[in-house]
């Protein structure tokens, strides 16, 4: 035996991977069995492009190196990406089990979604005589929704009832979208007197909503959940819930595997059921019952806020590191410095790989960015042993450079390093669960996966700037267009459009609050707020308009336009822009911008820096009505 198991999977499901290892390790150990696990964080409402990118990370082994394959199948989103890896064990004769959903040529660990929510409808119905439920599905195509709304629907017609098609909803698996139609449902004139959601965070989500409305549950509705994950029974009131006891199907899955490698399997096909669990959002459970949990919750909870911070000041730190890095070998030094000063996320084991070819397409725009994984890595950096060091190249096959089979065993966790589906990398730690169990491995590849788009942009802003350097009309900063960039390049443009009967759109931009970052964060967040604006701007920036740093944390954008719509759609599309990039980066401050607008008219004889005072202006009305919104808005709140 090579000594060493894939397993498959999705980091959203987080307390269900961390008990099913917990299940597949009490085998596995016992037989010094490696486990390298492949984990996506592929979610539902992330665009196509973002999901290829993340489902990337199960096309990175060679699955012959295994003795074996576990996929969590049913975390997966949809059915295509188990059925691709399913498709490839079978062509590289891989014996593999699938928990979940049936796939041809594997063994299967079913799990009855049927029989605890079975159960549950029908304490719904005998118990608390519910009449008019409402069910919030997840997605219209996923299975184990599907089983439980057929489970629902079955058990009320077993006791006379039936579920009013108007009453089911798809959430697809969002908490906002959960909650907003929670609200929408309680308004009706004809409200349901319960919600039976798909899984525990839709719950929390509709009792959150109609807490909003001055509702309490179960007093008011009744609401019930699936999974019985950890918050459902801290969050209060307590979720009534079905329970999937994944540890169990770990262990199974495991043993089946095993016996499958062997050739002493028994069936290819096991079913565990799951099981109803009262607690207090149906009403059953007493306060007094459910505190114990939530005492527990309280205690460790302070604990987990500070290494939290920790955490946070650590990525703030990791954040600059890269972002700093114009070239390869800066990014090279500085992610190997960082690490030789700090610890990695679980203080194991770390490995930070980069595609060699991602490495060319990073610092050079003629290069293309790869949308696959090619055959040689190159390892910036690994951390054993408490120690940094610098790897360099190694063949992808290996997956983590210097891999030696340990005397005791150890589970692998792969992550994916990508804007979108190109391609650059991936990260591996060693025994990596509790941070999967926390989110923070979650949070911490969402922000290095940031970091290095971000890196990659300055790269190529640095390659442009190669040849920009010793012009002295450009903003060193932002790569923008200085004052002496407008008077060179922007008043012959807007000349050049007069004298064509053309107006022009002049658009300000200010950041609001500029003076509070500095005095509170420093001048290096400071500029990382400027250059961060100066991206938006740019990113967005009709084709042949020109950016402008006019001062500080002042902008210009310039360009030949005479619909107020494309402006005022422009200016739209700068605050989502900076918006995504302020949320990706987990800022400790606001950031945010004003902006202000006008078109220049032919006829006038208006000087440029005269229509920026206009839209200077006209910023500043707008900004002084959004902070006297503010008050109001503050007010009322407070009256």
């Amino acid at each position: 035996m090579k000594r060493r198991i894939a397993v498959f999977a999705n980091g959203w499901n987080n307390l269900a991977i961390e008990q099913a290892l917990k299940g597949i390790r009490s085998v596995t150990d016992k037989l010094n069995i490696d486990i390298f696990m492949f984990l996506s964080f592929a979610a539902y409402n992330q665009p196509e492009s973002a999901l290829r990118g993340e489902d990337a990370i199960f096309d990175l082994p060679d699955y012959t190196d295994f003795d074996g394959a576990i996929i969590f199948s049913n975390m997966l989103n949809s059915d295509e990406p188990p059925r691709k890896i399913a498709k490839k064990l079978v062509e590289n004769n891989v014996c593999g089990v699938s928990v979940g959903l049936p796939m041809e040529g594997l063994s299967l660990v079913g799990i009855d979604n049927y029989k605890g929510m079975y159960e549950l409808i029908n304490h719904l119905v005998k118990e608390h005589h519910i009449k008019n439920p409402a069910f919030f599905a997840g997605t219209r195509v996923h299975p184990d929704s599907n089983e439980r709304i057929q489970a629902t629907k079955e058990a009320l017609e077993k006791n006379g009832l039936n579920l009013n098609p108007e009453n089911i909803v798809y959430t697809d698996w969002e908490y906002i979208k959960s909650l907003e139609l929670a609200i929408e449902f309680a308004k009706r004139p004809n409200p349901p007197d319960s919600f039976i959601c798909a899984n525990d965070y839709i719950a929390i989500a509709v009792c959150v909503g109609l807490k909003k409305l001055g509702y309490s549950v179960p007093k008011d509705f009744i609401v019930t959940g699936f999974d019985k994950i950890s918050f459902a029974e801290t969050f209060y009131p307590s979720i009534t819930t079905v329970y999937q006891d994944y540890e169990k199907l770990g262990y199974i899955a495991a043993w089946q595997l095993l016996e499958k490698i062997n050739g002493t399997e028994k069936s290819e096909k096991v079913v565990v059921s799951s099981k109803f669990v009262q607690n207090e959002s149906c009403g059953c459970k007493k306060e007094n019952e459910a505190e114990t949990v939530r005492h527990e919750f309280c205690i460790t909870s302070f604990t987990k806020e500070m290494e939290w911070l920790v955490f946070q000041g650590q990525e703030v730190e990791m954040t600059g590191t890269i972002f700093n890095a114009s070239n390869y070998k800066q990014l090279a030094e500085n992610v190997l410095k960082f690490y030789s000063n700090n610890k990695p996320l679980n203080q194991n084991d770390f490995y930070f790989v980069l595609d060699s070819k991602a490495r060319r397409n990073l610092i050079s725009s003629s290069f293309q960015v790869q949308k696959k994984y090619s055959e040689t890595m190159n390892c910036l950096v690994s951390v054993k042993d408490g120690k940094a060091k610098y790897e360099g190249e190694f063949k992808r096959v290996k997956l983590i450079p210097g891999y030696k089979k340990k005397k005791t065993p150890c589970v692998y966790v792969f992550t994916p390093l990508h804007f979108e589906d190109l391609m650059f990398g991936y990260v591996v730690l060693k025994d990596a669960m509790q941070q999967i169990k926390d989110t923070t491995l979650n949070h911490y590849m969402s922000q290095m996966n940031y970091n290095i788009e971000q890196f990659r942009k300055n790269s190529r802003l640095e390659e442009m700037n190669k040849v920009l350097r010793n012009i002295s009309n450009t903003d060193q900063l932002t790569g923008l267009n200085n004052r002496l960039g407008m008077e060179s390049n922007g008043v012959p443009l807007m000349e050049k459009a007069h004298k064509a009967k053309k107006s022009c759109a002049v658009v300000f931009t200010d950041i609001n609050q500029m003076k509070y970052i500095n005095d509170n964060f420093g001048h290096l967040q400071g500029d990382l707020a400027i250059r961060t604006v100066a991206s938006a701007l740019l990113s967005e920036m009709p084709d042949k308009w020109i950016g402008i740093r006019y001062g500080g944390d002042e902008f210009i954008a310039l360009g030949v336009c005479n619909d107020k719509e494309l402006v005022e759609e422009y200016i739209e599309r700068i605050q989502i822009n900076l918006e995504k990039q302020v949320s990706s980066m987990r800022l400790s401050y606001p950031l945010s911008t004003s902006c202000g607008y006008v078109l220049t008219d032919p006829a006038l004889d208006f000087s440029l820096n005269d229509y920026i005072s206009q839209a200077d202006d006209y910023m500043y009305e707008q900004k002084q009505k959004a902070k006297k919104n503010a008050a109001k808005i503050f007010f009322k709140k407070e009256k």
